[in-house]
């Protein structure tokens, strides 16, 4: 029944998108939602009525609607215990992003872990550090859409991956926060670029290009929100042995040009990577 309800709500949703029409709230918690979400998640059978009460209480009255409590808590069950004023000091540090109560709302629901999240000043910095990389709040939003991961890597490995986006992929902002490449490590990044490159089958664009200019390439969520087996059989049209075998080759190759460079720091080394 709970499935049922959210379906259902996110249908009228998009029938009130379209419609411009005002979407009815799911306002009361009634018992059989406690039932369902019991049946979907067990561990919420530990907690009383009266937590269940007094969380709802609490999301209702700073703008989340049913529906969208009843996601959260079979999503991240420990919160019907915690205390009212933490959840709400969660949600502010959160505001203080600035995504905007919609937006803010909609991320809450889909990574109910988030809420979790207690040292404001890592946030906010984090926040401010992918702003000042993808321009606006809007962006930041859509990156962690996509990659809520974000928030447990260092900004020194987030910015590697930028910087290899931006200047050796030549991938502009509005690609990168439609596509899930910052959950993707490092190395992965790079080898599945250069695979692609390898085969003739990824073109940089030249520095002064309109971004608008249609390109051959992939979109980077087909190249980075895929598993290996997607990626080598539908987006290089090889089997996975083969880019299995690939990725060690690679990984000797560069280890090999590290070692150089560290045995003869002023030697060149042209071979592409």
């Amino acid at each position: 029944m709970l499935r049922k309800l959210i379906f259902n709500h996110q249908r009228q949703q998009l029938k009130c998108l379209a419609t411009k029409a005002t979407l009815p709230k799911l306002v009361n918690l009634e018992p059989e939602h406690i039932e369902e979400a019991i049946k979907l998640e067990p561990a919420l059978s530990v907690y009383t009525p009266e937590l269940w009460r007094r969380a709802h209480e609490t999301f209702q009255n700073h703008g989340l609607e049913t529906v969208n409590f009843l996601r959260i808590v079979t999503a991240n069950p420990k919160l019907l215990q915690r205390a009212p004023q933490r959840i709400v000091n969660s949600l502010e540090i959160w505001r203080a992003c600035q995504f905007g109560e919609h937006l803010l709302h909609l991320l809450l629901t889909k990574y109910p872990e988030l809420l979790d999240v207690n040292d404001a000043h890592r946030l906010l910095s984090l926040i401010a550090y992918l702003k000042s990389r993808v321009s606006t709040n809007k962006n930041v939003w859509k990156l962690l859409m996509n990659s809520p991961d974000l928030l447990e890597q260092s900004e020194q490995t987030i910015e590697e991956k930028l910087n290899y986006l931006f200047e050796i992929m030549r991938i502009e902002v509005p690609e990168i926060v439609k596509s899930s490449a910052l959950s993707l490590p490092f190395e992965e990044l790079r080898c599945r670029h250069t695979f692609l490159l390898r085969l003739g089958l990824f073109k940089p664009r030249a520095l002064k290009a309109d971004p608008n200019e249609p390109t051959t390439n992939n979109r980077l969520y087909q190249l980075t929100d895929t598993s290996e087996k997607s990626f080598a059989t539908k987006i290089c049209h090889v089997t996975l042995p083969e880019y299995e075998a690939f990725k060690e080759l690679l990984a000797r190759e560069l280890e090999r040009k590290t070692r150089k460079r560290k045995e003869d720091p002023f030697s060149d080394d042209d071979e592409e990577d």
